[in-house]
């Protein structure tokens, strides 16, 4: 469990360190799969032009043969040892034992394993994923938080709306009264070797920044139940 104080008010999500180990490796992994250029931006709803595959399930690459042409990236045992480990931390292993639809407990497998390159002005628009628990590793943040925030000063509050949301990482939330709010998380350079583990399911978005000229790297994945 990492020991990050950034406050979520959104209700299981989970924050942890990546081991110094595995985030080396993922660094590299994310290297290859954009010299491979294996584009994910098909099956994504991001608005950016650098989206690539890492991994995918065994039960995709089956499907058709488009899948079996890609070049994956070779998988780190250490870094599916850690995920699945994470994947049953307390607030996310009570998450799961809220799904009643199953007669028995099942396996928890990594499905789907993609990394974002996003430069200057690209977003992630809202949205969920498929699978039971999703996760954004950052890998790199290339700009200075209070640079970006004084790009755009707010200036005013709107509903739940309070914080200056320009890079910022945020989950969106439907409030007692019905009014949606978002959960903004201040995304800097210490986020970098963090991961955000939280259920499928959970909306969320991110927002453009505009202060450097480099990449900002997240890997993101969805894991499911082997049924």
């Amino acid at each position: 469990m990492s020991n990050w104080t950034n406050p979520i008010r959104s209700s299981g999500v989970s924050s942890f360190d990546l081991p110094p180990k595995v985030f080396s490796w993922l660094k590299k992994a994310c290297d290859e799969a954009k010299q491979k250029g294996n584009r994910a931006n098909k099956h994504l709803l991001g608005h950016m032009k650098e989206e690539y595959h890492l991994v995918a399930s065994e039960q995709q690459i089956n499907q058709t043969k488009k899948w079996k042409e890609i070049q994956f990236v070779k998988m780190n045992k250490d870094f599916i040892d850690f995920l699945l480990k994470c994947a049953s931390d307390k607030s996310l292993s009570q998450y799961l034992s809220d799904i009643t639809c199953l007669s028995e407990d099942r396996p928890l497998y990594l499905h789907t394993l993609w990394v974002n390159y996003m430069k200057k002005h690209e977003f992630n628009p809202p949205h969920k994923h498929s699978g039971v628990l999703s996760f954004v590793i950052f890998v790199k943040i290339p700009y200075d938080l209070k640079k970006e925030e004084k790009k755009f000063v707010m200036d005013h509050e709107y509903g739940y709306n309070f914080c200056t949301h320009t890079s910022k990482f945020a989950f969106l939330n439907t409030a007692s009264d019905g009014k949606i709010f978002l959960d903004c998380i201040n995304v800097d350079k210490s986020f970098e070797g963090k991961m955000l583990m939280f259920p499928s399911a959970q909306m969320h978005e991110v927002f453009p920044f505009y202060t450097s000229n480099g990449y900002r790297i997240t890997v993101s994945g969805n894991i499911r139940l082997k049924v």
